[in-house]
């Protein structure tokens, strides 16, 4: 018969190790979505403006044409990554499990809220240690999902989705 998992090596092995990769997971996505969105903010302020220039001043008509050409499609392929890959929201959904499990633990650890004066403290803290990492690849996958169906256009049954 195989020995139950102490508290501190379920801890080191599965708690420490899924609040490292939520952290990084968090920062990723976060960074990616304050670049992305800069870059959609940036680009769509720069096509008016290059719209409204003087075509000589720009090098000639081709070239103006081509510069908001450029940016056009840069924009547009910019906000479909990010309504797409929905970083924002991966960023926002990483953060808040990677704070529910901090949070778990530190109730844990110092023997608070549900785990004070419990015999069965380390077994409810495994439980909702892995309820709440369920919940999040559940989140994550319809997440995913969504990202994956059509917004628009018509459905099977030929009603607008």
């Amino acid at each position: 018969m195989e020995t139950p998992m102490k508290s501190e090596d379920y801890i080191k092995s599965r708690v420490e190790d899924q609040l490292r990769y939520y952290e990084r997971a968090a920062n990723r996505n976060k960074n990616i979505h304050l670049r992305m969105q800069t870059a959609i903010i940036v680009f769509g302020l720069l096509v008016p403006v290059v719209a409204n220039l003087q075509a000589d001043y720009l090098g000639g008509a081709d070239l103006k044409t081509m510069a908001i050409t450029v940016l056009a499609l840069a924009l547009a392929c910019l906000t479909g990554l990010a309504n797409f890959r929905k970083y924002g929201d991966l960023w926002l959904a990483f953060r808040t499990t990677e704070e529910l499990l901090k949070k778990e633990l530190f109730l844990f650890r110092t023997q608070s809220g549900p785990y004070k004066d419990n015999a069965t403290a380390f077994s409810q803290f495994v439980q909702a240690i892995e309820a709440t990492i369920s919940v999040e690849h559940e989140r994550f996958r319809s997440l995913i999902e969504s990202s994956r169906r059509p917004t628009t256009g018509p459905s099977p049954s030929g009603e607008k989705a």
